[in-house]
């Protein structure tokens, strides 16, 4: 409920609709919501914010080599027909999990990702990417599962739990996740002591661009990267408050 009331639409329409119903302050409240309007839909003003809390990419020739690579959930779609791995935007997450493991950066891959919103109860999200690494021809004695957990924490929580119980505990593990989810993702890792250098993938936003499209069209895409921040910033505080970071 919080998200959907700080989020740009709501904020705009709210603007839009308090200059209708307080007749006093009409016009200060019309010009505030063609502010916010102009404000949400700018993309060169979207991109940078998007630019400043995606975690940094890393080159592959960089990195050294990791026994294990955790691949967080947040990947598949619920769509129809099931005779296949439907798979969002997110899906960059495991493609380059695939591309480290062929390139020999990773033994190993533990998909962490149980039921979560978008995937029916009885199909859990990890058992669905080992099938889709598995058709990506990587080898199923190397693909770890964890497909208990409903959100970030329980990620690095029952990830760690199961590197325990498989004899994994103390080795090399990397992070992989999307750009933007990458914060709040180490800090859950980091709290629950389970040590892991980070990856991202899934990147939203572009170089910087000084063009008119960029600069003065409105773009609904714009919106969307503000969707973005604003919902991690409050995941950020909310998981502070639960004590999960």
């Amino acid at each position: 409920m919080l998200t959907f009331l700080v989020m740009p639409v709501t904020l705009i329409v709210l603007a839009f609709l308090l200059s209708w119903f307080i007749k006093k302050k009409r016009q200060t409240l019309f010009w505030i919501g063609m502010g916010l309007l102009l404000l949400f839909t700018n993309l060169f003003i979207s991109n940078a914010l998007l630019r400043w809390w995606e975690d940094e990419p890393v080159a592959i020739e960089s990195l050294s080599h990791y026994d294990i690579g955790i691949v967080l959930g947040g990947i598949t779609s619920d769509k129809e027909p099931r005779d296949r791995v439907h798979t969002s935007g997110a899906a960059d997450r495991i493609l380059h999990a695939v591309q480290l493991y062929r390139r020999g950066k990773i033994d190993k891959i533990l998909v962490s990702g149980g039921t979560g919103k978008i995937i029916e109860d009885e199909v859990k999200e990890a058992v669905l990417l080992k099938k889709l690494l598995i058709l990506s021809k990587v080898s199923g004695e190397d693909i770890m599962v964890e497909d208990a957990s409903r959100n970030t924490y329980e990620n690095a929580l029952y990830s760690k739990n199961l590197l325990s119980q498989q004899g994994e505990a103390g080795q090399n593990y990397l992070l992989i996740t999307s750009a933007f989810h990458m914060p709040r993702a180490k800090a859950c890792f980091d709290e629950v002591g389970l040590d892991v250098d980070t990856y991202s993938a899934d990147f939203r936003t572009d170089e910087h661009k000084f063009t008119p499209d960029v600069l003065l069209i409105p773009s609904s895409a714009a919106i969307g990267n503000w969707e973005i921040v604003i919902r991690e910033l409050l995941g950020m505080v909310a998981y502070k408050l639960r004590g999960y970071i």
